[in-house]
């Protein structure tokens, strides 16, 4: 062309209109029509599997019906899953639902990745559901577990956890969904699974805000739901619900307490174990003299020790797990500022003397310490969930014992009223049986040590609570 022709070229183009830019929703349309996204996928009631390819589509989980071999519609997908999640599916195919022979492709950003933000700018997020709660974190995961086990709302009948697999149907892990969810979805969708894909055989725990299981915290379905995702976010680390353990001999208390003696982990080679009826647990670590373990719920599973040669240490089978430091309890001092021992108590000439059991069971420890005879009881405070412990101390001696003393707790420790001290901003406890005044606080290479002077107290009570 001559230059006269090129440049009325340039102009006629420069003075065409810009093509105008397509609303979210006619991009996300464009897009799944591109890639043909429509022939698996329904979405804003558009597309999905036709009736003359519908027998294609297959699952090894029939009992599941067209959950477990239809892909999932996209309809609101954008409030659904978290952005990270989307990416990833675009990037690297869906392999989440093992059952569902058809298989997502991986289209890659480069051909998809705008789907992501616009999905997110379009589809309207689940409303939000502000939690305000003072329950601690352990007790929040405790709750969210027995949700999700044999004894509550049985996730785990048709949910795999992990490694374990459900004991019926093998629908989506467990374990990925606070990877994959966003929380304000999974909230709703936990209230009212119809509401979000009609026909779903997922069940409603939570029927129009009713609460199946009053007793579990404060009988909210707010909260409980809360729970429930609060467990699920350790993912893979968290502890395995009930009934998905591979044929447990778990020890129960129902009338009695239940001793179980053995490797315990955190309670050393010499643990003995207590699980009262009130579901609360210990473990005493014979070896150094102490206080090793606090836990609520299930007791113990004896499989680990008592099928083959049973090596290694057995977890406490429960939850809300406390693990007190490993230190002796009792100390002679030089002066009331001296460090406390770091040996341990054999090496410092204590002696175990073992236990005695009351007219309920219930074990009371006795060790000597310093020529002094300790007599050690622990016991549940009530059987309410979560029920608080309470350690009746008792020290005899033939000649006096200046010098000596009860290492209450250690640690990061804040003093709260009537009594009680916060201890990592976790736990609590506080001694009853005497003045407070008569106790010792100090600070130690940065850390706060509460100590009973037993020159002045010989009998007292430390309550637990966690």
């Amino acid at each position: 062309m001559s230059t006269q022709q090129q440049a009325a070229l340039q102009s006629a183009l420069g003075a065409a209109k810009q093509a105008a830019t397509l609303a979210p929703a006619a991009q996300i349309a464009h897009t799944m029509t591109s890639f043909n996204c429509y022939a698996c996928h329904e979405r804003d009631q558009q597309g999905g599997v036709e009736r003359s390819r519908n027998a294609w589509f297959l699952s090894n989980q029939k009992e599941m019906g067209d959950e477990g071999r239809i892909p999932p519609t996209l309809t609101g997908v954008g409030g659904k899953l978290k952005s990270q999640w989307l990416k990833h599916v675009f990037d690297q195919g869906a392999k989440d639902r093992p059952y569902m022979f058809t298989r997502m492709p991986k289209f890659g950003s480069e051909n998809t990745g705008q789907l992501v933000q616009l999905l997110q700018s379009n589809d309207k997020p689940a409303v939000a559901k502000e939690i305000k709660t003072d329950v601690a974190l352990r007790k929040l995961k405790a709750s969210g577990r027995q949700l999700a086990g044999a004894q509550a709302f049985s996730c785990i009948k048709c949910h795999s956890f992990g490694k374990f697999k459900a004991t019926g149907i093998q629908a989506m892990a467990l374990t990925t969904m606070t990877q994959r969810l966003n929380e304000d979805w999974f909230h709703q969708y936990m209230l009212n699974p119809q509401a979000y894909r009609p026909g779903t055989r997922m069940p409603a725990s939570w029927p129009n805000g009713q609460v199946l299981l009053p007793k579990i915290l404060d009988g909210t379905a707010d909260t409980q739901i809360h729970a429930l995702w609060t467990y699920l976010l350790d993912g893979d680390k968290a502890a395995v619900p009930s009934g998905l353990q591979n044929n447990p001999i778990e020890l129960i208390a129902y009338d009695e307490p239940v001793l179980y003696r053995n490797f315990i982990e955190g309670a050393g080679p010499r643990a003995i174990g207590v699980g009262y009826p009130a579901k609360v647990n210990l473990a005493f670590d014979a070896q150094n003299l102490r206080l090793a373990v606090l836990w609520h719920n299930a007791f113990i599973d004896a499989s680990k020790h008592w099928v083959g040669r049973g090596p290694g240490y057995q977890r406490p089978l429960g939850d809300n797990i406390l693990t007190l430091p490993d230190v002796v309890t009792f100390a002679v001092l030089e002066s009331p500022d001296a460090k406390w021992p770091q040996q341990k108590a054999r090496e410092l000439g204590y002696r175990f003397r073992g236990y005695r059991l009351d007219d309920q069971q219930q074990p009371t420890f006795m060790y000597e310490v310093h020529g002094a005879r300790i007599e050690d009881k622990p016991e549940p405070m009530n059987d309410d969930q979560f029920a608080p412990l309470r350690r009746h101390i008792k020290v005899t001696s033939p000649k006096a014992i200046d010098g000596m003393y009860y290492r209450v707790v250690g640690g990061n420790v804040k003093q709260l009223g009537d009594g009680w001290f916060e201890v990592d901003g976790t736990w609590k406890t506080r001694v009853d049986g005497l003045d407070p005044a008569q106790l010792i606080v100090r600070k130690i290479d940065g850390k706060t040590e509460v100590l009973v002077p037993l020159a002045v107290a010989r009998e007292f009570v430390q309550e637990y609570l966690w």
